[in-house]
């Protein structure tokens, strides 16, 4: 683990009031590059700290802290390079803290639902008042009214209702995990969050952004919106194989699964000659991508054929390249790949107490002249109220962090 916050955003100060996935995802991302991120947390803390598996030497908050840590791997997993001040923003003199804080942040984010900071006396007109320049960046499930108020604005979404609304769960005719309407909104507000600070650096003045949970979801879907745009003809519910490519399916190995994407026609014809089969290159029934989405049980057939012969590393090692394959990996295999190893995307950090290291997953975003690092482990509940608070130059109350 690194000593010191590095990266291309060190100059930046990030007031962090989100909690459980989408907004500490992109709170995180601003973390990983090097902003300096304060998580505010409740006396309760953000509940996703409650969430297994746990560590061995295991303290619940409000336990001795020092007895080792109080969250669970999902917090951990978007809350490293992060420290965490506790404040009870329904006490005045926590409240007058906070607001120090947002003095001197260049952005406060939150993902509570919309009016909660509002009733608080914290919300964005109240910040925006005493930093012009701030900027307030938001994700709720359906958006904020400032920006469009929806019949749905004051419903509270997890990610299961925000992939139904958004269409993925007809799409693929289930959840898709992990978490991708909160880990998608999450990113879009990170990326809305450094577009804005630009801004306000040019201009002199914040302003306010949210990304909606739903909205996200038809983003995150732009193919199949423009499709019905030009046809008016919904697809059908359901992973579908053959809607434009084939192949672009999993085929079983001998040891599990294979993932062939055929995008262009040298690849297919670089797929025939793995596969010894120079015939299909010109059968009626597969020599285009027209003719095999026109006979595609077929084509399955002969493709299924080949690789039921071979494990997983042959097929790749036959392919070698040639076109796009992948291997339906576990974490074990995750893990143990030498790409994860020569693109150091796995890093550690000692957590609090007798506890073993943890493993984690690094920043995939990777810059030459401004690396980033794991620099700060998880924190627990209100581990760092003195350090902040000195380091902002506010005096400490006596009930603050209760």
């Amino acid at each position: 683990m690194a000593q010191e916050r590095q990266g291309p955003l060190q100059d930046l100060t990030i007031i962090d009031c989100t909690r459980a996935l989408a907004g500490p995802f992109g709170a995180g991302l601003l973390a990983d590059m090097g902003a300096r991120v304060i998580k505010i947390e409740s006396p309760q803390g953000d509940g996703y700290r409650n969430i297994p598996p746990f560590l061995p030497d295991h303290a619940r908050p409000h336990e001795d802290k020092d007895a080792g840590t109080d969250f669970g791997a999902p917090f951990a997993a978007v809350n490293r390079n992060k420290r965490s001040v506790c404040l009870d923003l329904k006490n005045d003199s926590d409240k007058e803290i906070f607001l120090q804080l947002c003095d001197q942040a260049d952005a406060v984010l939150e993902n509570l639902r919309a009016g909660v900071m509002d009733r608080l006396g914290v919300g964005y007109e109240v910040l925006a008042a005493r930093n012009p320049k701030l900027v307030y960046a938001c994700v709720r499930g359906f958006g904020d009214p400032r920006t469009g108020e929806s019949p749905y604005a004051h419903w509270p979404s997890l990610d299961a209702a925000a992939q139904s609304f958004g269409g993925l769960v007809h799409a693929n005719d289930g959840l898709v995990t992990p978490a991708i309407a909160d880990v998608f909104p999450g990113t879009l507000m990170a990326l809305g969050v450094v577009s804005a600070i630009h801004s306000a650096k040019a201009s002199g003045t914040g302003q306010f952004l949210d990304v909606g949970m739903y909205d996200a979801m038809m983003a995150f879907q732009k193919s199949a919106v423009a499709q019905y745009g030009f046809t008016g003809k919904p697809n059908p519910a359901g992973l579908q194989r053959a809607m434009t490519l084939y192949p672009f399916d999993l085929f079983p190995t001998l040891d599990g699964r294979m993932a062939i994407a055929v995008g262009q026609p040298r690849h297919w014809d670089l797929l025939c000659a793995a596969m010894e089969r120079p015939d299909l290159m010109d059968d009626e029934r597969s020599f285009s991508n027209e003719a095999r989405l026109a006979n595609v049980d077929w084509v399955e057939e002969q493709i299924c054929a080949w690789t039921s012969s071979l494990t997983r590393a042959e097929i790749m090692a036959k392919l070698d390249g040639a076109l796009p394959v992948g291997p339906v990996q576990t974490m074990e295999d995750i893990y143990q790949d030498p790409h994860v190893r020569a693109r150091q995307m796995l890093e550690t950090c000692s957590p609090a107490g007798d506890n073993p290291d943890i493993t984690l997953a690094a920043n995939p975003i990777k810059f030459t002249e401004t690396p980033t690092s794991l620099y700060q482990r998880p924190p627990n509940l209100g581990e760092h109220n003195d350090e902040v608070l000195a380091e902002f130059g506010i005096q400490m109350t006596p009930s603050t962090g209760n």
